[in-house]
């Protein structure tokens, strides 16, 4: 007998509690492909233009991070900031020195103009990063941010939704624009050998932060966290064996500490997830995405319900590229039905896309997405 029509809302959490809902919610993510398609990335527009979408709106938590922002003006106490920016071809070239009282800083960007052949919104470039040394550690301190503690735009927000979905705060890794965008990637896995004190200290600054911004997030009534690991992917060049010791320990602070309020985690890697889905299931996590398929990942859909499904919800999975981007409206269809046919009985799956769809998808594309989620994935 089928099941009585859900509300997004109703099915999501269905899906994650492992239960079947009416049909499997429908999450993929869209913003680079709606920007370009209705020149907006409002929530009140894709609501209005997506009806078939199951929400799960992703929110930053409100602290700023000074890492990753560029303002003309910086609100760092006992800090003075000296800043130029300038154009160097397609290139907006930003170049600031911290003066702190533990010390000078100073990091170098290049940042290459959104809407273009860079995509809707492309990633800087960091020439220079901030920490070159142990000795940067302290001056480090002066340039970060106080956590936001006040969330009232959040359950605005999901007043905004409704029924539609949930609203999950947005929470990075302590690599993910934090200690990665500080320090050289590189520089930090050559860190782990050479310096393993010094890789500790700077890791081990952004974890507390992010816990003590998981810990605002819940404080001020958010029911869902959003964790974002793809720094910390064996795509991003981290080996397993370092991904087991020092990666999943603090993965399952995050879980825990968002258990310990009654709220949810959302587990986020965009890149390879085979050699590392079951230690990321062991730490509790209650949804894994975004599942990324071969030839871009390497997850197989069907192992992974087999041997992670029964405690963690899947999420994602149709390649947004070869797929829903550059493949006909067949193999889209075809994508869809044998992700159903794989991951949907039982419950814990929630079909998305192995990253937001991108600009230059075929609407015709994005329509059977929409229609091949609904036929085969209703449950009976």
């Amino acid at each position: 007998m089928r099941s009585a029509e859900m509300t997004g809302r109703e099915r999501i959490l269905a899906a994650m509690r492992h239960e079947e809902p009416d049909r499997v919610p429908i999450s993929p993510r869209v913003f680079a492909w709606f920007q370009t398609e209705f020149g907006s990335m409002s929530l009140a527009v894709m609501m209005e233009k997506l009806p078939d979408m199951d929400f799960m709106h992703i929110i930053s938590d409100g602290t700023s991070n000074t890492l990753s922002s560029y303002p003309d003006e910086y609100n760092l106490p006992n800090v003075s900031v000296d800043q130029k920016k300038y154009q160097d071809g397609n290139y907006v070239v930003v170049e600031r020195t911290f003066h702190t009282p533990a010390g000078d800083l100073s990091d170098r960007t290049k940042i290459p103009p959104g809407g273009r052949e860079y995509g809707v919104s492309p990633n800087p470039i960091k020439t220079e990063h901030v920490v070159k040394g142990p000795d940067d550690l302290d001056a480090l301190m002066y340039i970060l941010c106080d956590i936001n503690t006040n969330f009232d735009f959040v359950h605005k927000t999901q007043e905004q939704i409704g029924e539609r979905g949930v609203v999950m705060v947005y929470i990075y890794s302590a690599l993910t624009h934090h200690a990665g965008y500080a320090r050289d990637m590189q520089d930090l896995m050559m860190d782990y050998y050479d310096d393993r004190a010094f890789f500790d200290k700077l890791v081990g600054i952004f974890q507390e932060r992010s816990l003590t911004q998981i810990k605002a997030a819940m404080e001020g009534g958010a029911k869902f966290i959003f964790g974002s690991w793809y720094f910390n992917s064996l795509s991003a060049g981290w080996s397993p064996a370092i991904f087991e010791e020092v990666f999943v320990p603090q993965i399952r602070e995050h879980v825990e500490l968002t258990h310990s309020y009654d709220a949810y985690y959302d587990y986020y890697d965009d890149g390879k997830l085979a050699g590392t889905m079951e230690m990321i299931a062991d730490t509790g996590v209650d949804v894994l995405e975004t599942c990324t398929p071969p030839p871009v990942g390497d997850f197989d859909l069907a192992t992974a319900k087999e041997k992670i499904g029964s405690k963690t919800t899947l999420k994602g999975y149709v390649d947004l590229l070869y797929v829903v981007k550059h493949g006909t409206p067949e193999l889209v269809e075809r994508s869809v039905r044998e992700a159903m046919e794989l991951a949907k009985p039982g419950g814990g799956f929630i079909i998305g896309s192995s990253d937001s769809f991108r600009e230059g998808t075929p609407r015709e594309n994005v329509d059977t997405y929409f229609e091949a989620c609904k036929r085969y994935g209703t449950y009976e």
